[in-house]
């Protein structure tokens, strides 16, 4: 290929920056990756990258500037006109909500403050219990009042919060593959913290491997899945938590009860749809391993699920697609 007006050399770094081109950058308090391989791959990549930052910019509870923190700040007062993407990923968050019966419960935020895990967070102690139960009096899905027509969020009882943290890499996986679509990137792949999204094949034909943490030792993988047109997301005990007289307090919160969950130590899930595969992770880590894969299998999805004690339970469609070994 000659391209007119650059030395050959020059020629081939343009071809190439437009064919595979990768980026990384740091939004949802994470690392996100994006890779594309294809013609307009580097601008696939930028368009992914900015929808991407836009939709941390709106989701960050903790900035000013968002307008989830202004749903925040106006619980029990008045409702608050959002953009499309906001009440998008909020209707999406509510839905996953009911399927789950609650297990999976955007207005989590109150408990997530109390126990001390988030970005103003620096408790390292077991709240009272008394402080849970009143605290818990917050936390309910269903008091979360959507109005299409204005496109406006209200949360019905002051001192309710919005924290989407469970939803909403997943949600910016699956924008961010929009641009992928709308410039026909074959091969890709589009990545914000735990939730991965590969796209075909790898550059050259082989198949994206996709190792699987185990949550018990840290820096090993207990295998691998293959991925081709698929995401994978992941929610382990290993992440965040503190310890007090030997015992482990995650920050993956049960919203039923107030208080970490205890039965599993890490939940894989493989589907389709990134925006699922984030909520079901959180949402089955928290039912625990018999209803947590019932709710996963409902849902069309494989997981693989590891309980406290080690042992790994797999639904029908990941005992075909888990590879208990490491790829060469």
């Amino acid at each position: 290929m000659i391209i007119i007006g650059l030395s050959s050399w020059q020629g081939y770094e343009y071809y190439q920056r437009n064919v595979n081109y990768q980026e990384t950058k740091l939004f949802f308090d994470t690392e996100v990756y994006v890779e594309a391989h294809g013609w307009g791959a580097k601008k696939a990549v930028s368009e992914a990258l900015s929808i991407m930052e836009e939709l941390d910019s709106k989701l960050n509870k903790f900035s000013p500037d968002s307008e989830v923190y202004a749903i925040n700040i106006h619980a029990g007062e008045q409702p608050v006109a959002v953009s499309e993407l906001t009440f998008n990923v909020i209707e999406q968050s509510l839905k996953i909500a009911d399927l789950s019966n609650g297990a999976f419960d955007p207005t989590i935020s109150p408990l997530v403050k109390l126990w001390g895990f988030g970005e103003d967070g620096i408790q390292k102690s077991v709240p009272p219990q008394e402080q849970i139960a009143q605290t818990i009096q917050l936390v309910d899905y269903k008091k979360v009042i959507l109005n299409k027509e204005q496109r406006t969020v209200f949360l019905v009882e002051k001192g309710m919060s919005l924290d989407l943290g469970a939803i909403a890499k997943g949600y910016a996986v699956s924008k961010g593959l929009d641009a992928f679509k709308d410039r026909n990137i074959p091969s890709g792949m589009v990545s914000a913290g735990g939730n991965i999204y590969a796209i075909g094949k790898k550059d050259g034909g082989t198949p994206w491997h996709i190792g699987i943490r185990d949550p018990l030792n840290k820096g090993q993988i207990i295998g691998y899945v293959e991925l081709d047109n698929l995401t994978i997301d992941t929610s382990g005990n290993y992440e965040r938590f503190f310890t007090v007289d030997g015992i482990q307090y995650s920050h993956i919160l049960d919203p039923r009860t107030g208080y970490p969950s205890k039965e599993v130590s890490g939940c894989t899930v493989v589907t389709e749809n990134p925006i699922m595969a984030d909520a079901l992770a959180t949402a089955a880590f928290v039912l625990g391993p018999e209803k947590g894969l019932q709710l996963i299998e409902k849902n069309n999805a494989w997981g693989l699920i590891i309980d406290t004690d080690g042992k790994m339970v797999l639904s029908a469609k990941m005992k075909e697609m888990f590879k208990p070994e490491t790829p060469e």
